[in-house]
């Protein structure tokens, strides 16, 4: 009986253009096994779905990121039937008025309030394309954002800026790296909460204080040792008393001069 259940749900005429429900249908049940890939955190329930669903890209998803319908194609015989049940979904004036004064007012259930912090999140992240993990200069992860959009808002930055850093790969203001895809699934971020985490809003602020940093300079002496940051090639040139053009061209090939080794990114395997 359960199968034949089953079957008729899986042939119902809202479910058969589905690729999963085509694929059961063709292989049969017995041929797919439920896996738990990640136990999470409630909070983080959209982000790892988004994460997971970009990482593998499963081939009967048909969602593009998490908690949403972002990427779904409805069918053309599923949009005709939608569009006819908009078109007969007429109500009548007695009808429209007793809606209307049952949400006018007080009567609205939104009336004199706002949502939640936790609504707040989930609507963002709903809105959500891909997550941002943030990162230092040292590959350490920081945080996670639900998207790209957020960020730049926070950080007072271009959305057009941010997504060519991540397809790029370059440092962002001298000191961090972001990405759509972890550099290491296992890592935690030392920074769980990105709503409400004091440490969040300190790494918020020195983002925004360091907006005049293009490119910071990493020196090393011969050794390999770290010596010093620099905010850029004129602060380095300044306290090294070594023209511009060669700090530059030396820290573009991460390449030695004059007893330095001049890098545009943190060389994270040598330093201690």
């Amino acid at each position: 009986m359960r199968n034949y259940l089953n079957t008729t749900f899986l042939k119902s005429k809202q479910n058969i253009n589905m690729p999963i429900v085509k694929a059961l249908l063709k292989y049969n049940q017995e041929s797919f096994t439920v896996l738990i890939l990640e136990y999470v955190e409630p909070n983080y329930l959209t982000i790892r779905e988004t994460y997971y669903i970009t990482y593998v890209v499963p081939h009967y998803n048909v969602l593009k990121q998490g908690y949403s319908s972002l990427g779904y194609k409805h069918t053309e015989e599923t949009k005709e039937l939608l569009s006819e049940l908009a078109k007969n979904r007429t109500h009548s004036e007695e009808t429209k008025g007793l809606i209307a004064r049952a949400l006018t007012g007080e009567n609205n259930p939104f009336y004199n309030k706002s949502h939640s912090i936790e609504s707040k999140v989930r609507i963002i992240e709903a809105k959500s394309a891909y997550p941002v993990y943030v990162y230092n200069s040292y590959k350490e992860l920081l945080v996670i954002f639900p998207s790209v959009s957020t960020l730049a808002k926070l950080i007072k930055s271009n959305h057009s800026t941010i997504v060519d850093i991540i397809k790029e790969q370059t440092i962002f203001r001298g000191e961090w790296y972001f990405t759509n895809l972890p550099y290491n699934i296992n890592n935690s971020p030392v920074i769980s909460d990105w709503t409400s985490s004091k440490e969040c809003e300190e790494l918020i602020l020195n983002i925004n204080n360091s907006s005049h940093i293009r490119k910071a300079v990493f020196v090393y002496d011969n050794n390999k040792n770290f010596i010093c940051k620099y905010e850029g090639v004129t602060k380095a040139q300044e306290a090294l008393n070594i023209n511009h053009s060669i700090i530059k061209k030396h820290a573009k090939l991460g390449s030695a001069y004059n007893g330095y080794i001049f890098s545009y990114e943190r060389l994270t395997n040598l330093d201690s």
